[in-house]
């Protein structure tokens, strides 16, 4: 997803593949791109593990659990990819997390989630980030993450359906918001850098070469379309507006002088 950077490696000119990209830009986005999904899918996994026998209910509980094992495979079918693409030295893919120093991920999964209105946040903020950019990719040309996109954006239903639900259900009294307003502040200017900025070179080669579908202003706006009237309506508050007469949302400026490009993530 992003432009390459100076400790990036060559692509493989010699390798032998099916699927072939001409344009070296678009096919280092592809694996950087490939390797963003499937750490934020493989660290949100990990995360909401941790809370599979501590949730607050025993409908939770199983939820934990049951999503823990979504997220888990969908990182185990989008790994596999990197050794599939011809590039020479891709990100190895996640057994356990201490396997690779570089993480993909957001930043706000580094650490166990501290509480359970963090997990709310995560699984209401990061997960539909990750599933607008599986929406851009479901028709790429490049079938094998197609494919993948296809089924992890068709098991994701319930998760999101789930996570809706979270929101309210924290949101309903006046602690439980308090607490949900906290997180969100914490993790909403990072997920909407996650896109990364308008223009992207990146970005813009994969969609001249059919890659994907979506430039990065219009995966951000899908975002918001997504989860900002679901915040609104609980009474959280954003940093963000829509702007009837133009159909968009406005943000005002974000931190790009904070953002790492290559990892997708806020510097430390």
């Amino acid at each position: 997803m992003s432009e390459r950077g100076t400790d990036e490696v060559a692509p493989s000119r010699g390798a032998e593949s099916e699927f072939v990209v001409e344009n070296d830009d678009a096919l280092a986005a592809l694996v950087n791109l490939i390797a963003v999904i499937g750490d934020n899918e493989y660290f949100l996994g990990r995360r909401v593990s941790e809370w599979a026998d501590a949730g607050p209910l025993l409908e939770s509980t199983a939820a934990c659990a049951a999503i823990t094992q979504d997220k888990l495979g969908h990182s185990r079918a989008i790994y596999p990819l990197l050794e599939e693409l011809p590039w020479t030295n891709p990100p190895a893919g996640l057994q356990g997390e201490k396997d690779r120093a570089r993480r993909y991920s957001v930043s706000f999964l580094d650490e166990p989630l501290p509480s359970w209105s963090s997990v709310v946040a995560a699984l209401a903020l990061v997960g539909p980030a990750v599933n607008v950019v599986l929406e851009s990719v479901e028709n790429s040309r490049y079938e094998s993450l197609a494919r993948r996109a296809h089924r992890i954006l068709d098991e994701e239903k319930l998760t999101s359906a789930y996570a809706e639900g979270l929101v309210r259900q924290i949101a309903y009294n006046e602690r439980g918001r308090k607490l949900f307003q906290e997180r969100v502040d914490e993790l909403f200017t990072e997920m909407l850098l996650w896109f990364g900025p308008e223009g992207e070179e990146g970005i813009e080669a994969m969609k001249s070469e059919g890659l994907a579908s979506m430039s990065n202003e219009e995966m951000r706006q899908k975002y918001l379309g997504k989860v900002a009237p679901l915040l609104e309506e609980c009474g959280i508050n954003t940093p963000v507006e829509f702007n009837e007469s133009e159909g968009k949302w406005e943000y005002g400026e974000l931190p790009w002088d904070e953002w790492n490009a290559l990892q997708r993530r806020l510097e430390a």
